[in-house]
């Protein structure tokens, strides 16, 4: 069990721990190898007894009632002590994906958006539906970017130049598009089989070599946008503001060469 940075409690079947969390923003889960799972917050709850629930088989935290929680812990065995907290390795791809925690961050859109004399459109297509309701989130040098499920897609209108996009699983997806006013580009979320977790990329496409998937993507994706409500949250903004200073040194090493990418320039252009 981690709560924050630290893990803090071994927990096995028919067990359960207690948590004193200081006040401000909690997030806690469920950390296998460099895996988390589970993932819950308790934010800003001061005074409160919280009780959570972990189902292992389906990998979900929930808060139950009080009832039902005493009771639950009453049927189940305090876990040891671990002494020491030891080091939550899923602590930095929680910070890269804050949708894990449960933030409604997009919702349905109604109109796609099209490029203009000052401005590209990049559409990101997530259609492996590898663990598809699990969110992963994406970055630019800008900030927060938008989160992906299974089945959907997103657009970002950029000026025109470069940007960089970023996205952190069992490691780092980073992708630089060099783009043109007037242009629109189609980007591929793919989600696969990692060696700890899932493996995430984000690839350009070709839009002649793919104009068969890139059309039957355009007829099957759900179009989604970020819920501007939702991220400007207080919880969500200051996670967001922590993964900004977090991921500022990477940003500064992929300008400086030290990290591989992928390129989308002019001739991805539809």
């Amino acid at each position: 069990m981690a709560a924050n940075k630290d893990v803090v409690a071994d927990l096995s079947n028919g067990s359960h721990t207690l948590l004193k969390l200081a006040t401000g923003l909690n997030s806690v889960h469920l950390v296998q190898g460099l895996v988390g799972f589970g993932y819950s917050r308790v934010d800003n709850r001061p005074g409160e007894t919280v009780y959570l629930s972990i189902d292992y088989t389906t990998g979900k935290m929930k808060e139950v009632e009080r009832d039902l929680g005493v009771s639950m812990i009453m049927q189940t065995k305090k876990a040891k002590d671990i002494g020491a907290p030891r080091n939550n390795d899923a602590y930095d791809n929680l910070m890269a994906n804050p949708a894990l925690l449960g933030f409604p961050v997009m919702k349905p859109g109604v109109e796609p958006i099209k490029p203009d004399a000052e401005t590209a459109v990049i559409n990101f297509y997530r259609m492996e539906t590898l663990i598809g309701e699990v969110p992963f989130d994406i970055w630019s040098e800008n900030g927060y970017v938008g989160s992906t499920k299974a089945g959907t897609y997103f657009q970002v209108r950029v000026t025109p130049g470069k940007h960089t996009f970023v996205s952190l699983s069992e490691r780092y997806s980073v992708l630089e598009a060099e783009v043109e006013a007037g242009k629109e580009y189609v980007v591929e979320y793919d989600v696969d089989m990692g060696w700890n977790q899932a493996h995430v990329q984000i690839l350009p496409i070709d839009p002649i070599k793919s104009a068969k998937t890139i059309k039957k993507w355009q007829a099957k994706a759900k179009l989604m946008v970020v819920d501007e409500d939702v991220v400007n949250q207080s919880e969500f903004a200051q996670r967001v503001e922590m993964a900004r200073e977090y991921l500022t040194p990477k940003f500064k090493s992929i300008d400086a060469g030290e990290m591989s990418k992928r390129v989308l320039n002019k001739q991805h252009a539809l």
